[in-house]
């Protein structure tokens, strides 16, 4: 059984000033203007909903999150709207908003799509990669495995090692010519990480997962760098089903 345990394109792991909210989440500062706000909240709330600090299912009340955040109600509402537009929250109209559910189907179909798209973009970015694309997946690797795998409990250390891993991953296709692609897998990835932040958790996955994360993710930048394009992209295949055969037999 399941039990609740990431903005854009381009990777940044932003900072929010001013005080701190409930929990030691930040508040936004009170001089931001109305977008701003509404921004904030959407990736603090984002972050949350990916780390799994709500239940699959459960209600969301802007009160309840104007209080935990420190956030205004028509933020809260906005961020809400945009949040339901990724998937991430069920809108129910009169009824309110919901955390979107989990379920093996859902992770399988995630996996299979990602799949598909991640293979013909990493094919095209082999193509058309120089050698600034390469420094970069060069980079974003040495990040990755320098970030450390976070206990069960710490939420800021677990974003931050999914914006190492989610880095690396949109380096490698970062040359692909085609940006709608790139945007649709954007979303299904932040789709993967609420699945993938399960077994990041899982005490007894954690030593198998600290060891793929080198070896895996070495093997596929390798291949990608020597522009073996078949072998990179059954390494990335395999890549991404390993975690789904291990999350998906959580639902059991």
């Amino acid at each position: 059984m399941i039990v609740a345990m990431g903005k854009r394109w381009e990777v940044n792991n932003v900072g929010h000033p001013g005080q701190t909210a409930q929990r030691g989440r930040p508040q936004a500062p009170a001089d931001t203007g109305k977008a701003t706000l509404a921004e904030h909240a959407y990736e603090i709330l984002q972050n949350d909903l990916l780390a799994g600090q709500f239940r699959p299912g459960e209600k969301l009340r802007p009160q309840a999150l104007q209080d935990r955040y420190g956030v205004g109600i028509s933020p809260i509402r906005e961020a809400l709207m945009l949040l339901s537009c990724d998937g991430l929250v069920a809108n129910e109209g009169q009824r309110g908003f919901r955390v979107a559910e989990m379920s093996r189907d859902d992770l399988l179909d995630i996996v299979d799509t990602r799949k598909k798209i991640e293979t013909e973009l990493l094919a095209d970015a082999i193509k058309h990669g120089d050698e600034d694309w390469g420094a970069e997946i060069s980079a974003a690797f040495y990040k990755l495995v320098h970030t450390p795998l976070p206990a069960p409990d710490d939420i800021e250390a677990g974003h931050r090692w999914e914006l190492a891993h989610r880095r690396f991953h949109f380096a490698l296709l970062a040359a692909a010519r085609s940006n709608w692609l790139r945007r649709i897998d954007e979303q299904l990835v932040r789709h993967s990480e609420r699945y993938r932040r399960i077994r990041i958790v899982d005490p007894q996955s954690q030593a198998a997962l600290a060891r793929d994360i080198v070896i895996e993710h070495q093997d596929l930048m390798d291949a990608v760098l020597k522009r073996e394009t078949e072998r990179a992209c059954e390494l990335l295949r395999a890549h991404i089903d390993e975690t789904a055969q291990i999350v998906s037999k959580l639902f059991d």
